[in-house]
């Protein structure tokens, strides 16, 4: 049977930190998706000097859209993953609590009945 010694505090703690830095992830992305056009907009194309025509990106432009479009379920994992990480998390350390309060519990429960005393030995060998 394995020992547990869970600091709960501890494990809220860096849950809550955890749940602050995966709160980020929207940011991140917006980011990401600026940069990513910026990028786009700015590589312009093949022939030096010349601007694309209006929605006729370059080579490197349709790159990265298609970098873009092939991590994109990839992005959208990682919130999703740090959602159901963090939820599980607190789940099994409440329910790491509530083993506690029931053995605490029972171990109570277990105290109130009567003793049941042994007989006592009279002079001669019987019991009362």
């Amino acid at each position: 049977m394995s020992n547990w010694d869970i600091q709960v505090e501890s494990v809220h703690g860096v849950l809550g930190k955890t749940e602050e830095t995966a709160g980020k992830f929207e940011g991140e992305f917006t980011a990401y998706t600026k940069g990513l056009e910026s990028a786009a907009k700015s590589a312009g194309t093949m022939a030096p000097g010349v601007k694309p025509k209006s929605g006729t990106p370059g080579p490197v432009a349709a790159a990265l859209q298609e970098f873009a479009d092939k991590t994109f379920d990839d992005l959208r994992y990682l919130p999703a993953r740090a959602a159901e990480s963090i939820g599980g998390a607190a789940k099994a350390t409440a329910e790491y609590i509530a083993g506690d309060l029931k053995m605490a519990a029972d171990a109570q429960h277990d105290a109130i009945p009567d003793p049941k005393l042994p007989p006592v030995k009279t002079v001669g060998g019987k019991g009362k």
